[in-house]
């Protein structure tokens, strides 16, 4: 038996360039993983059979098809899994739990299987994927699976997640973004400084996300939380929302953001890794 870590990820910088010839966005994103995981749980089966959920769109589902297909392998895996990161949130619970999943195989049945050859795979599970196979911060491009890591130390920075009970969907979110050819070479370089020296507020300052105007656009509830957030905070999307999160808050911050905000929204003090 086998067990991983999915961890969340935040986008600190999330660039969105023009659609290219197969009509998808480039992008150029730093993301970094976040101290809030699903637990998957692997076992060598006779068939694929995911626990409570075998559902054969599922992409963990699709993970151990493809891993089983591309190697040739006459086996299968008992997937179980508790879910705590949250569902439709911009944090990528699906990708990372799909990463996990090549990486517990890889342990249960090719331990000689590289990095770089499960995140090939990746290539074909989901743009967010690869990220996942090192789960270290790293500069992401073109739609998102080349990945770069950045050779930073981080400080385990804290930031507040605050999910709203409700979700958004990222092909709308993209289909409502507009390319404003903005040059985000300057918020790169500040981020990575700031991470090296622990400079909360030029991070702060500096952090930058491309789909924000089409998520608040496309949503008028978040649009509320948000507006109703920054008059105090220095709030930030990740992703293609809905999640927001304020990073360094004091307990005074903590306690008036729940004021603001409805019972039903997740709400969770957690670090970068």
């Amino acid at each position: 038996m086998v067990l991983e870590k999915a961890y969340a990820k935040i986008n600190l910088t999330l660039e969105v360039l023009n659609k290219d010839e197969r009509n998808y966005h480039i992008v150029n994103t730093i993301m970094v993983p976040i101290n809030i995981y699903d637990e998957i749980e692997l076992e060598k089966y006779h068939e694929i059979l995911i626990v409570d959920n075998n559902i054969k769109d599922n992409i963990m589902y699709k993970a151990a098809s493809l891993f089983f297909s591309t190697y040739n392998i006459n086996g299968g895996v008992k997937i179980k899994y508790k879910k705590n990161i949250p569902l439709e949130a911009g944090l990528a619970g699906g990708s990372s739990d799909a990463a996990a999943v090549l990486r517990g195989l890889r342990k249960l049945y090719k331990p000689e299987i590289s990095d770089s050859e499960l995140e090939h795979l990746c290539s074909f599970l989901g743009s967010d994927v690869a990220f996942f196979i090192k789960t270290k911060i790293a500069k992401c491009s073109h739609y998102g699976e080349i990945v770069n890591p950045l050779n930073i130390n981080i400080n385990k920075i804290k930031l507040l997640l605050i999910k709203p009970s409700f979700g958004l969907s990222t092909k709308k979110v993209y289909e409502n973004y507009e390319y404003e050819f903005k040059d985000r070479h300057n918020n790169e370089e500040n981020i990575i400084n700031a991470l090296e020296n622990n400079d909360i507020e030029l991070l702060n300052n500096n952090i930058f996300n491309d789909l924000n105007k089409a998520s608040l656009l496309l949503s008028s509830e978040l649009r509320y939380l948000y507006t109703r957030l920054s008059i105090n905070n220095k709030v930030h999307i990740s992703g293609s929302g809905p999640t927001m999160f304020i990073l360094n808050p004091s307990n005074e911050d903590i306690n008036n953001i729940k004021d603001i905000l409805p019972e039903d929204t997740y709400i969770k003090l957690t670090t970068l890794l």
